[in-house]
């Protein structure tokens, strides 16, 4: 997703010492956090790029990714596969909550029936979608069936069963949205578990002296939470932070790079422009509470398609590319296969959009938008074409696109006005509930293929309040099916699959469900003074597993 304020100089006060004396604790690691403070930690209700980085401190999964080639490795259990490939046998290990006792198979099967009780709103419904049943026979062994083989289930269905301490929660799951555990966790199962917290600043955690892999070599995680890009670079600059994600265009900004490990790898992330579908006044889910499709209320200004085009050509997506740096090897996208998959799955076939600003103001003609007073706004109707563009400036990216987008749409006679927000704000009050006509953010899906595709594009996937990702209301039966074809494909030949997923790539391109813009790569940085310390493309901005034999010098 994959991302709140506090001056620099409170931060300095806060932990009552100097920026160089803090970064030579040898007993704490800092961690950045780049635009606002985190919503949860309980895995089943997070759908924000922070909380995520600080619950792979607190809570292991039933499996790991290999940081290097994304395929599952053993964590808190070894498994084995029918042979028809429907069902998965797991065999939990030895591991034991922080405070001591057993983690088992029937915490895991909790958390999944939590994440699909109607009681409990959790994007990660769609996950369980390929899941026909969870059983846990005894302590040990967890049996999940599927209902076909799928082969994406790694990271668009296991993944998401991480499990919660059962005994720590009703039941019934009636408090299960509403526990202090979810901001206030008092076991956790991972390298490190919860200290203390302060909203807006910082969450402190410290080593798990009960982890099955080792209790970790550096006794305290500090995640700072930090302004923006600029309060980030100054933050690595005088040492108050040890670790921070960031884009090219930032490391070229970063002075004494010599301090510093980088690793550079492609994104598996997808930046957007969302344009909504729906009248954001009456959105709504796309179906009933009996799976029924709800009649959706069209947006004034972007249910056209020729409207949705008219914006993809209308501005110059090279422009925004540039915006990260001339070496960033940043290029327009076409959909939301990424270049992290390019080289399994060929989407060379499906262009991304050009610039043409006068087929674009051509197709805004036909859908009925004109200049009919001569004030350089286009209306219909008697609605001037003047709309929000709502975002949280959490990465330059997004903002240096919005300006773009004012300025060369403006001269179509599009009028943006941009309003920045908070992120917690943005994502609780605007994007997640649909209060919007136009936004700008990125989404990161994983290591599966289709994460980005199936979480965006899925009309079941349409639920307001976080429940789904799906959030510019895009309904089209033709793309969930081949999204479910392509989950289920024979074998799981990935020549097979190509074929269906250029067909997905190519609707998402041409429908413009969401304005796909560039690809990006992601720096990670890493004060030398961090040992021993590795950091693979699928962890980025995650906390490595390998972070139990990191160790801080002077």
């Amino acid at each position: 997703m994959k991302r709140l304020a506090v001056l620099f100089c409170c931060v300095l006060m806060l932990f009552g010492m100097t920026a160089s004396a803090q970064n030579s604790n040898p007993d704490v690691l800092v961690w950045s956090l780049v635009g606002g403070d985190i919503s949860t930690l309980n895995s089943a209700l997070s759908t924000d790029g922070n909380s995520g980085t600080v619950i792979t401190a607190l809570f292991d999964g039933l499996f790991k990714v290999n940081p290097d080639t994304a395929q599952p490795e053993p964590d808190l259990a070894t498994w084995k596969v029918s042979d028809d490939g429907l069902t998965y046998t797991f065999t939990m290990n030895d591991a034991k909550w922080s405070d001591g006792t057993p983690i088992t198979s029937k915490d895991a099967k909790f958390t999944y029936d939590a994440i699909v009780s109607d009681k409990v709103q959790s994007p990660r419904k769609s996950d369980m979608t390929a899941i026909k049943s969870v059983t846990a026979p005894d302590d040990k062994t967890l049996v999940i069936t599927l209902n076909a083989p799928t082969c994406t289930i790694w990271g668009n269905g296991f993944s998401s069963i991480i499990p919660l301490p059962s005994e720590k929660f009703k039941a019934d799951f009636s408090d299960f949205m509403t526990s202090d555990f979810n901001l206030k966790p008092t076991v956790t199962s991972g390298p490190y578990q919860f200290d203390e917290r302060k909203a807006g600043e910082y969450v402190r955690l410290k080593a798990n002296p009960n982890y099955f892999g080792g209790a970790p070599k550096i006794p305290g995680l500090l995640f700072n939470i930090i302004a923006d890009s600029t309060t980030l670079n100054q933050a690595l600059q005088t040492n108050t932070i040890d670790y921070a994600f960031m884009y090219p265009d930032q490391l070229d900004q970063l002075q004494q790079q010599d301090r510093f490990n980088t690793f550079l790898y492609p994104n598996a992330n997808a930046p957007i422009v969302v344009m909504n579908y729906q009248d954001p006044d009456h959105a709504q889910n796309a179906y009933d509470d009996k799976g029924n499709p709800n009649k959706l209320v069209p947006n004034k200004f972007f249910s056209d398609i020729r409207v949705r085009q008219a914006v993809a050509m209308g501005y110059n997506k090279e422009d925004v590319a540039k915006t990260l740096g001339e070496n960033a090897g940043s290029e327009p996208l076409s959909g939301p296969i990424v270049p992290s998959f390019y080289k399994a799955y060929d989407m060379s076939s499906v262009k991304p959009w050009e610039y043409n600003p006068d087929k674009a103001k051509e197709l805004l003609a036909e859908a009925g938008w004109k200049d009919s007073d001569g004030d350089g706004i286009l209306d219909k109707d008697g609605v001037k074409f003047e709309v929000d563009l709502i975002y949280s400036k959490l990465v330059d990216l997004w903002g240096n696109a919005a300006l773009i987008m004012q300025d060369q749409l403006g001269q179509l006679g599009i009028k943006i006005n941009i309003v920045e927000q908070e992120w917690s704000a943005y994502l609780s009050n605007v994007l997640l509930p649909g209060k919007f006509n136009l936004s700008i953010v990125g989404f990161g899906g994983g290591t599966e293929v289709d994460g980005i595709g199936y979480n965006l594009l899925y009309s079941k996937n349409v639920i307001l309040g976080g429940g789904g990702f799906n959030i510019s209301g895009y309904v089209n039966p033709k793309m969930d099916a081949l999204l479910d074809q392509a989950r289920t494909v024979p074998g799981c030949g990935v020549a097979d699959r190509e074929k269906l997923y250029t067909q997905i790539q190519q609707i998402a391109h041409d429908d413009v469900p969401y304005d796909w813009l560039v690809s990006t790569t992601q720096v990670n940085v890493l004060n030398k003074r961090v040992l021993n310390a590795n950091i693979g493309q699928w962890d980025g901005g995650a906390i490595p597993h390998g972070i139990i034999g990191w160790s801080l010098g002077q």
